[in-house]
């Protein structure tokens, strides 16, 4: 299995977990975890309270697993429990001046291009001035457009994730990408 299940592979890696499945928990950490870390390190910059709170996370996970809903989306399943489990201990911890959080330092990359040398160029131009503008944006839309583009999650499921409505991430990612057309049009004239 690859990092991109269907649906129905999801629902049944998940199954299998809740029905006491070593191997299945071992592919869902596999599968999760590193991802699972990046996503919270760009939402606070502090490996500590991350490592902490992920292991926390699985730790739950395999107590509790007999426990646990059905998904059909492991990965909206998992972001949205270590988000929750971020914010609830950077509260309970009062460190929020301390913490860099949700994005400020995140940076987007784009893979590149198998194209002619002037190709390359070309693309690699366009590519920095686009990173360059995606960096720019405030932090929420950043996270918006990582986890819909980047992450694949539906608005509905970016929605639940953050704690906010659904109209906010339409609302977001729509202004994130006029911004940036905006950007493109004054860029590449």
């Amino acid at each position: 299995m690859t990092d991109r299940l269907t649906p129905d592979q999801h629902i049944h890696l998940w199954d299998t977990f809740r029905g006491g499945s070593r191997d299945a928990f071992t592919q869902v950490y596999d599968l999760f975890a590193a991802d699972l870390y990046r996503y919270g390190y760009n939402l606070v910059r502090n490996r500590q309270v991350v490592e902490d709170c992920l292991h926390e996370l699985f730790l739950h996970l395999h107590e509790s697993r007999s426990r646990l809903g059905a998904t059909d989306n492991i990965r909206f399943y998992l972001y949205r429990a270590l988000r929750r489990r971020l914010l609830d201990t950077i509260a309970r911890l009062n460190k929020l001046d301390s913490v860099e959080y949700l994005f400020t330092n995140a940076e987007f990359s784009i893979q590149s291009y198998e194209q002619t040398l002037v190709e390359e160029q070309l693309v690699e131009q366009q590519k920095l001035l686009i990173t360059a503008h995606l960096n720019k944006l405030p932090k929420r839309q950043k996270e918006i457009l990582y986890l819909v583009y980047m992450k694949g999650l539906t608005y509905q499921q970016v929605s639940e994730v953050m704690d906010i409505a659904m109209k906010t991430v339409y609302n977001t990612v729509n202004i994130a990408l006029t911004t940036l057309r905006t950007y493109a049009r004054e860029s590449f004239g």
